[in-house]
């Protein structure tokens, strides 16, 4: 189900609109959800290309799934973004938070710590943060730009 297996040695990659990260998971995912899951992408048509360790992204969209629309009896939407600046790019996975007293998502609570060592053995500086603001969860993965100027279209 993930792409590229490539055990955190960085890829050259565009990060693409709706990428090869992320539809298959999603697609499953929309199955089972139905109405309950919306993605909501801000992610410009043109992107230069980026070193993205293997499996770096889609586990957090994996957790903004499972940690917060599907503990929701509403669902909710989840908001992928990614935005260009002058040496790095930032790729955003947003989701809304759980009502309170919402059951505890079962899981390997190893997602986000993978990630960043993947960032580290990469060796590119890229870096992975995160912040809850009381109603959303958001993770921003920074990542610096291989390709200059060069853009890649989808």
């Amino acid at each position: 189900m993930q792409a590229g297996v490539g055990a955190g040695r960085p890829q050259a990659a565009c990060v693409p609109p709706r990428g090869p990260w992320d539809q298959p998971y999603l697609d499953i995912e929309q199955l089972r959800l139905g109405a309950r899951l919306r993605v909501d992408w801000d992610v410009p048509e043109r992107l230069p290309e980026v070193g993205v360790p293997a499996l770096s992204i889609q586990p957090l969209v994996e957790n903004a799934v499972r940690h917060g629309v599907e503990r929701r009896a509403e669902g909710g939407a989840i908001e992928v973004a990614a935005a260009v600046g002058a040496e790095r790019v930032r790729i955003t996975v947003r989701n809304p938070l759980p009502a309170e007293g919402a059951p505890e998502a079962p899981g390997h609570r190893i997602g986000q710590s993978a990630v960043r060592a993947r960032l580290e053995a990469s060796g590119t500086g890229g870096r992975l943060e995160t912040r809850d603001d009381g109603t959303s969860y958001t993770a921003v993965l920074t990542l610096p730009l291989d390709g200059g100027d060069q853009a890649s279209t989808r």
